[in-house]
């Protein structure tokens, strides 16, 4: 699959870390898709609602509040449930990946173990569901 596919699509990039929002938004931008980046996870869950995402990259360590508080409060909004949600986090723990399962998460991703194009196949795929 091509990543011009995905031109109409919609990406809400969660995460603190600068580096990889600087890396990951590039890319996406790169490929035509509208992606909005936010290191506080209140700001995308303000967003949320105006801006509908078709994906949410979310990160599990924010300043605010973690991932699943984010998920949790997006899960309540309308069309909050039917949003693909993939995680990107280097918590490995069987107890966060329990909870991303029950959060109804599609996918969980550990930052270190996977490479930047590693990291756009699984995005391409989430979105060609």
């Amino acid at each position: 699959l091509m990543l011009e596919e995905f031109k109409k699509q919609k990406i809400f990039l969660v995460e603190d870390d600068v580096f990889m929002v600087e890396l990951l938004a590039n890319e996406l931008k790169n490929a035509g898709i509208e992606t909005y980046s936010f290191q506080i996870g209140q700001a995308a869950i303000d967003k949320f609602t105006e801006l509908k995402p078709d994906l949410i990259l979310l990160d599990l360590l924010l300043p605010d509040k973690n991932g699943f508080e984010v998920l949790r409060e997006i899960r309540r909004l309308p069309n909050g449930v039917n949003t693909k949600v993939m995680i990107l986090s280097n918590m490995a723990e069987d107890a966060d990946k329990d909870e991303a399962k029950r959060l109804g998460v599609q996918e969980y991703l550990i930052k270190a173990n996977y490479s930047l194009p590693e990291i756009l196949v699984k995005i391409q795929a989430i979105l060609a569901t």
